[in-house]
Parts: structure tokens; C-alpha cells; sequence
């Protein structure tokens, strides 16, 4: 059983560490909801709220393909340690995250786990982000390359017998009241509508419209939280961009 452990890669298209793990057999698609995380003071409920809309249709997408993804809330040592025992878990796979201090130490702790636990755990490149360089030389020339290689189908997948559980929401997790009403809306498909957007209308006036704080809310790309929570991937909007 190959466990896909997803973090700020949350789409089924372009997603390599998914089509990686499927071609070694049967998968598990997880997302660990870990409210230690979201207690940071970094994280917000208008955040959640576009993770919670985002993850809603990723497993809808998953089940689509055959498996929907299955949520879990805890700790994610915690979470995998029950999964192996239960004999779901072979394997490991996820891409590498960007994050926090955070995020940096529980990888470490998971990573130990794995070690501890006889599973393997293969991270693959998400973005741009190249770990451990001596050097930053050819550092752009490696991000053209990487970004032109081709684009991932996703993967058909095997149901699995497991209780799926459902999204917990902002309140389930402890967090304040933070409306929002004018925040982007979360989901592969509002990131691609607001790429679209940007290529073909938004972005005719952005070279002077991003000079002006009033003009240039609209000007640029509104591509950020799409790109941090990997609902669309880095790969498609540079190639979406070279092209237009």
C-alpha cells in the first residue's frame, strides 16, 4: 500500500509523487489535518477556509480517478503509525515542503519515524525549490529545465477499504471568527479560472498597474494561495504563461 501524504500539493493533475506511488501498486491518498499546526500564529480560520474548500474538491477530483482522499485529524506520526498498523501502509511517498519552522521539525520527526519503522519515504520536487545547494550558480537555468518537462497525468486507482472521515472544520479546530467576505475562494478551479483571468484580461496593465496599491490588487496575478497550497502547480502556470 503506497500512502501519498498530501501537504501544499493539494491537486491530483501535475502531481508526481501521486503517479510515482501508483505505478508501484495500490494507493492511499492522506491528508493529516494537524491542529498543532494550525494553532501557529501564522495559520488563520480564512486560511483554513480555503484549504477546507480546496481539499473538498481534491477528494472529489481522487474519487473521480477511484479513491477519494481520506482525512485524518492528529498527529501525523501518530496517524501513519495506526495505518501501518493496520496494514496500510507500505510506503511513503509526498513532495517536499516549503514551509516553517514548523513544518521543517515535524518533517524531521516523520522522517525518524520512518527510519524507526522500516517504511520508506520518498519526497519529491514540488517547485522551484532546490534543497541542499553548495551554490546558487545555474540555479535559474535548472528551474527553466524543470519547469519545461511535461506536465503529469493523473492516475486511475483501486478503491480502498477505509473509513474516509470528513473535513473538520475552523471551529473543530479551535480557531477564531475571521470573515473574510472578499478572499479568494479556494480550489483547483477557482486557480485556474484566476490564471485565466490574469493571462487574458487582468494582466494587459499590470506592468503599470502594479506600480499603484489601488490598481494593482487587480493587476497581478492573485495567484499566491493557488501556488502555496498546490492547487494548481508551479509547472502549469509558467507553461501557461510561456505560452499566452
Amino acid at each position: 500500500m503506497q500512502v501519498v501524504w498530501f501537504k501544499r500539493d493539494l491537486r491530483s493533475v501535475d502531481h508526481r509523487a501521486l503517479a510515482l506511488a501508483a505505478a508501484q501498486g495500490d494507493v492511499l491518498p492522506l491528508y493529516v489535518v494537524e491542529p498543532e499546526l494550525w494553532a501557529e500564529p501564522d495559520m488563520s480560520a480564512r486560511q483554513w477556509a480555503f484549504v477546507e474548500e480546496t481539499l473538498s474538491e481534491l477528494r472529489e477530483a481522487l474519487g473521480a480517478l477511484g479513491q477519494p482522499l481520506v482525512i485524518r485529524l492528529g498527529d501525523v506520526c501518530d496517524v501513519l503509525s495506526g495505518l501501518k498498523s493496520d496494514g496500510k501502509l507500505t510506503q511513503l511517498w509526498s513532495h517536499e515542503e516549503t514551509g516553517n519552522a514548523w513544518t521543517f521539525a515535524r518533517d524531521k520527526r516523520v522522517g525518524a519515524w520512518c527510519v524507526n519503522n522500516n517504511v520508506p519515504w520518498t519526497e519529491v520536487q514540488n517547485h522551484g525549490v532546490q534543497r541542499r545547494l553548495a551554490s546558487r550558480n545555474g540555479w535559474a537555468k535548472s528551474w527553466d529545465q524543470l519547469m519545461l518537462e511535461p506536465m503529469v497525468a493523473a492516475p486511475a486507482l483501486k478503491p480502498v477499504e477505509i473509513d474516509l472521515r470528513s473535513i473538520p472544520s475552523a471551529k473543530d479546530l479551535g480557531l477564531k471568527p475571521d470573515p473574510c467576505p472578499e478572499r479568494q475562494l479556494g480550489g483547483r478551479e477557482a486557480g485556474l479560472r484566476c490564471l485565466e483571468s490574469f493571462l487574458y484580461e487582468r494582466g494587459e496593465t499590470y506592468r503599470s498597474a502594479m506600480s499603484s496599491p489601488v490598481s494593482g490588487s487587480k493587476a497581478c496575478s492573485r495567484m499566491s494561495p493557488y501556488l502555496a497550497w498546490g492547487a494548481v502547480s508551479m509547472r502549469e502556470v509558467a507553461q501557461a504563461t510561456w505560452a499566452r
